[in-house]
């Protein structure tokens, strides 16, 4: 074949995908059906903008990546014809069946919830499939009859308006991630494969983004209780009595800290505060980040949600129910309130006066201007009204030496791996330097006479991997083993029996359910707020969903089940290897993912 022909089948892949781009966007309307959008003109802009590159790009992407080179290669028609057509038909079919989940369950289709399908469903997703491969065949002839019958369909200008509306959308996105603008973030989890770019911290960084007028925008466009139409969150209204001295809550968040690391000789002042209070000594994190792990830890639902409460800027009840009872806020993050965490447009949604993170100090600086700012904070606060407290700590192990330097405790653990045994070492160094603050805190609140009237809560947001399954994983967020979703939990709640341990499988889900019931003095059932159960019921959990940045799992005792980017999922044993043959209970499956929609509308 000559290099006319394969100009001429480089022609219809183009047209094949543009008119493709058109059939995705029209089924794709459907997901549109229960978007709650409003009459904003930029979120209306935006959603027009997004829903024509969005589906264009879906239906390039197989052109580009397979089709031209397939093209290019063999210069044969009907290669080329046949191996578009299936793999539209494949795009086509996955549209029209993630519509019809999405409308009913809200929630995009994975290979998990085709775990639940009946038989009856896979009738109907084949009868789809044959409908859809059908429909290409045909659409793939008029567009040849279109190609071959002009030589010329300016083609390059509907290319460019695509990739501009692409662009527009995307550009569109950056600036209103920046501002907190919901009209245009709330769009995102309507969308199937939908990941607009995220580019906060650079805006900032590069000074084209003003502090003070995102902060302005923030707190005007968050969204507030109603969820932006998007949740149903809670289920009731809260019915909250609180007693007439209600307690101060201080909640210190260390990031990273495995509870096998909390050692006499390395966490002191946090063994002493076990000591005094309550111990967790199974509790797992609802994800492997920060983002995920704080989330659960505030809301007590799924990190599923998180793309939804991020995107119409919706707090926790757990703040709410403090606001609403008086409660003087001081908060205080080393890492700051945005990015990578986000939790000034998550846990903290509304509150104004949020401290920017200090790039004027190392890291070492900014734990100890958490402390600092802290002791500031509550030498001047009202007295006469309760306090919550918020401080969040980075352990800076970049900061920390790896020589030697005499032993530490715990021992070097992690010697198979030498980087692992490196960063083990910088770890408990910074751990030490972290307890150091915590020792601070709680002996000024001893000071001040505060600790019979204050529970603290120690948590951590996550664990830490030192490649302690032999498979090279070495930080967070990589993996869902126990190394990383492992987290520390201790309360020092005033009235407890002091020096107590509980070694039933808890999780951050059972936090927010156990402050608002037993310090808040709310009295709705769990099931309307929290997937969670009160922390001093003793249950186990038989499974936790845990999520990451993109990803997500459902861990039970000897299996996890882990559902990658793309639809790949694959079941582990506890040691983070595949177990051959292993199938998926189904019933778990429904359960978890009953859970990750219960509070959408």
């Amino acid at each position: 074949m000559n290099v006319a022909s394969r100009r001429q089948l480089l022609r219809w892949a183009g047209w094949f995908a543009a008119a493709n781009a058109a059939v995705f966007a029209v089924a794709g309307l459907r997901f549109l059906l229960s978007y709650p959008g409003g009459a904003d003109p930029l979120g209306i802009v935006y959603t027009v903008l997004a829903v024509v590159g969005h589906f264009s790009l879906l239906a390039a992407l197989p052109v580009v990546l397979v089709v031209v080179p397939l093209a290019l290669v063999t210069g044969a028609r009907a290669w080329v014809s046949a191996v578009a057509v299936l793999l539209m038909a494949l795009v086509l079919t996955l549209l029209v069946v993630d519509g019809n989940v999405f409308a009913e369950q809200r929630y995009h289709l994975t290979p998990l919830t085709a775990v639940l399908f009946e038989p009856a469903t896979w009738v109907l997703v084949g009868i789809i499939a044959v409908t859809a491969l059908a429909f290409e065949a045909l659409l793939a002839g008029t567009v040849w009859r279109w190609v071959e019958a002009a030589p010329a369909r300016g083609g390059r200008v509907l290319a460019l308006v695509l990739g501009l509306a692409w662009i527009g959308s995307q550009g569109m996105h950056i600036w209103a991630d920046a501002l907190g603008y919901t009209p245009v973030t709330q769009l995102t989890r309507y969308l199937p494969a939908y990941f607009p770019i995220h580019a906060k911290r650079t805006l900032a960084r590069l000074g084209l983004v003003d502090a003070a007028a995102v902060e302005r925008a923030r707190l005007l466009r968050r969204a507030g209780a109603e969820g932006g139409g998007q949740l149903a969150y809670p289920l009731q209204p809260l019915r909250c009595a609180p007693g007439e001295s209600p307690p101060n809550l201080l909640v210190v968040l260390i990031d990273a800290l495995r509870p096998d690391a909390v050692h006499p000789g390395l966490t002191p002042n946090l063994v002493a505060l076990a000591e005094q209070g309550t111990t967790f000594a199974n509790h797992w994190s609802g994800g492997n980040s920060s983002r995920a792990g704080i989330f659960t830890l505030f809301f007590g639902l799924p990190a599923s949600y998180l793309e939804a409460f991020y995107g119409v800027q919706q707090p926790p009840l757990l703040l709410q129910e403090m606001q609403r009872q008086g409660y003087q806020l001081g908060l205080f993050a080393a890492p700051g309130f945005s990015a990578p965490a986000d939790i000034g447009r998550t846990v903290f949604a509304g509150v104004p006066g949020l401290p920017g993170e200090r790039r004027d100090l190392d890291a070492i600086g900014r734990n100890l201007a958490v402390t600092d700012g802290w002791l500031a904070w509550l030498a001047a606060h009202d007295s006469t009204r309760p306090f919550f407290g918020f401080l969040y700590y980075d352990p800076p192990m970049g900061q920390m030496g790896a020589d030697p330097g005499g032993p530490l405790p715990l021992g070097e653990r992690f010697t198979a791996n030498a980087e692992a045994a490196t960063a083990w070492r910088q770890y408990r160094r910074a751990m030490q330097r972290v307890d150091g603050e915590l020792g601070r805190v709680v002996g000024d609140l001893r000071a001040r006479n505060l600790l019979d009237n204050t529970i603290i809560v120690v948590a951590s947001d996550h664990g830490y991997e030192f490649d302690d399954n032999g498979l090279g994983y070495l930080g967070h967020a990589s993996n869902f083993s126990p190394a990383q979703l492992r987290a520390t939990l201790v309360l020092r709640w005033p009235g407890r029996t002091p020096a107590t341990v509980f070694r039933h499988r808890s999780s951050h889900f059972d936090v927010p359910v156990t402050l608002l019931e037993d310090a808040f003095g709310c009295t709705s059932p769990p099931a309307d707020y929290t997937v969670g159960r009160n922390l001093f019921a003793g249950q186990d959990w038989d499974w936790i969903i845990a999520g990451s940045y993109n990803s997500h799992a459902i861990v039970t005792p000897d299996r996890v089940i882990v559902t990658h980017p793309g639809g790949f999922v694959e079941v582990l044993g506890p040691d983070y290897r595949p177990v051959a043959g292993a199938g998926i209970d189904p019933r778990v499956v429904e359960a978890a993912l009953r859970d990750m929609r219960r509070f959408y509308r």
